[in-house]
């Protein structure tokens, strides 16, 4: 009988454990994920007013060239082969692997950075 009660309360213990396993586990991934949902906002809106700040920009310094050249057009083409420059900028150091690789260091050291956070 003495055996019975205690594989009981083993089994009730067990069931309990695996229980709040199974909550902290939940707890911790809505965590992450609603870390990682706030992180992709911000980018997103920081990636918004960027490409704002970046159109009126480039809008004011066509229109600052389209001026000083005395020209309807040119100044646009001018910012259009800036911007074709950066493309190719960037198109080589990806086909080199250098922007990947600093896209991937930069990721690993966010996400340790949060990982030892949370540990502590």
């Amino acid at each position: 009988m003495i055996d019975i009660l205690n594989i009981n309360k083993i089994k009730s213990a067990l069931s309990d454990y695996v229980k709040v396993k199974i909550e902290l586990f939940k707890l911790d991934m809505t965590t992450q994920i609603s870390n990682a949902l706030a992180q992709v906002i911000a980018y997103f809106i920081i990636i918004l007013i960027g490409g704002l700040v970046v159109f009126f920009v480039s809008m004011g310094m066509a229109f600052l060239f389209n001026q000083l050249l005395a020209s309807t057009y040119l100044g646009f083409i001018i910012v259009a082969g800036i911007y074709l420059l950066f493309l190719l900028i960037v198109l080589y150091l990806l086909k080199s692997g250098n922007l990947k690789s600093f896209f991937e260091d930069k990721l690993m050291e966010n996400f340790s950075s949060k990982e030892e956070s949370n540990e502590e």
